[in-house]
């Protein structure tokens, strides 16, 4: 879904089908941030229906290739799912 996305967003990283895996198999959590000093240094056009985010991840992360100490990445907008929000009184978190 377009536009549900933004900077400060906290989302999951997930294969987008299991002939489409997101490179990261840990599925890790994280939030959005900006690349640079734009407002707007986090969003970077794929293509004209798709774009990618700055992730920095909760927990280093390796990725699918074995290297590992990743602390964010740049990731294509069809693997993220928002996190769901906080539930006062909700003790999974």
């Amino acid at each position: 879904m377009a536009g549900q996305f933004g900077i400060g967003a906290q989302v999951y990283v997930h294969d987008a089908s299991p002939s489409d895996p997101s490179g990261w198999p840990g599925e890790p959590s994280g939030v959005i941030v900006r690349s640079s000093g734009s407002a707007i240094g986090g969003v970077w056009s794929v293509t004209a229906s798709e774009q990618m985010w700055w992730v920095n991840f909760d927990e280093e992360q390796t990725d699918a290739d074995g290297t590992g100490g990743h602390s964010g990445a740049q990731i294509t907008e069809r693997y993220l799912e928002l996190a769901p929000p906080y539930e006062p009184g909700d003790a999974s978190i």
